[in-house]
């Protein structure tokens, strides 16, 4: 018997943004209190994590700051920002993973979209709050970990 190698998704809510009153909302920013949440997402994702293959991110400049805060500790070569993954629902998410077949996933996303994408991967609901992270073994379909920041 062989030991496939792991695939890991690891699904990553934007950090705190702006209230969004005075812009459009896909061009909300982080809060000082987002970007340093999604920093230290950065460098919690490399102790605990397998450097990733891919990153699939929203196009929403708060999706696209959280992973330039994160990509200072976990860099990668193949990060594709795709306005689509802005309103994806988790079926879309899902299909990009899959013909991915990366070894190790991570998407920077939305919410309701990340909940989702959880849900029908591991079968059950769990919250993320914004920044929060979530890995998934997807052979196994089990949650493996989660991080959030401080409140």
């Amino acid at each position: 018997m062989t030991d496939a190698p792991r695939r890991l998704l690891v699904l990553v809510r934007h950090a705190k943004a702006e209230s969004g009153e005075e812009a459009a909302d896909h061009d909300r920013r982080l809060t000082g209190k987002g970007r340093a949440a999604a920093a230290e997402a950065g460098r919690w994702l490399a102790e605990n994590v397998p450097a990733p293959d891919l990153v699939l991110c929203s196009s929403a400049t708060r999706a696209r700051q959280t992973w330039e805060a994160i990509a200072t500790s976990v860099p990668c070569d193949d990060v594709r920002v795709d306005r689509a993954l802005y309103l994806a629902g988790a079926a879309e998410v899902l299909d990009e993973v899959a013909a991915a077949a990366a070894a190790t996933t991570v998407v920077v996303g939305h919410n309701p979209t990340m909940e989702h994408v959880l849900v029908h991967s591991v079968g059950r609901l769990h919250g993320l709050r914004p920044g929060a992270v979530a890995v998934v073994d997807l052979e196994a379909g089990r949650l493996v970990e989660t991080w959030e920041p401080a409140r």
